[in-house]
């Protein structure tokens, strides 16, 4: 039963969690640049940390080791519920905390991309990867409503029997 709606949206929640390593969150340009004047900088954020883009690439300043962390696990436990097929009540369960968890990666980002933590800033703008903790709830959810469908299904065919 691999080839279930479900499979296809934990997959998306996969893919999605997998892009958040590779898309920023949200940047933004520091004019402040640690007290030294008026130099302009533009700050990426992103899961594995704070980014500073220049002409010779970007510079990590800061690494999130709780964003790595919760990344991995978000990609890692919705590959894993996949193939859980046989056990629904198990890949329930691993939905629920895989929501959770992606939840709380969604407000840690936030606070670390909130401009009063960072100083004097202009130019704040959400990039796709804030958009894309969205669509990894959203999936999550979709997928615990296809599991919970085909276990009531089975419920009701085992009443027949």
């Amino acid at each position: 039963m691999i080839q279930r709606i479900q499979s296809i949206y934990l997959a998306i929640a996969f893919v999605a969690a997998s892009a958040l390593f590779f898309v920023p969150v949200v940047s933004f340009v520091d004019m402040d640049n640690n007290g030294q004047g008026s130099i302009k900088e533009l700050v990426e954020i992103k899961t594995s940390g704070k980014y500073i883009m220049s002409m010779a690439g970007p510079n990590q300043v800061e690494t999130y080791i709780i964003g790595i962390v919760l990344t991995i696990a978000i990609a890692a436990m919705a590959l894993a519920t996949i193939f859980l097929y046989k056990n629904r009540k198990l890949q329930i369960s691993l939905c629920w905390i895989n929501a959770f968890i992606a939840l709380g990666l969604s407000v840690f980002m936030m606070m670390k991309a909130q401009p009063e933590s960072i100083g004097n800033v202009s130019n704040w703008s959400a990039k796709i990867g804030s958009y894309l903790f969205t669509v990894i709830i959203i999936t999550l959810m979709l997928a615990l409503r296809s599991i919970r469908k085909d276990e009531n299904l089975i419920r009701s065919a085992d009443r027949l029997r």
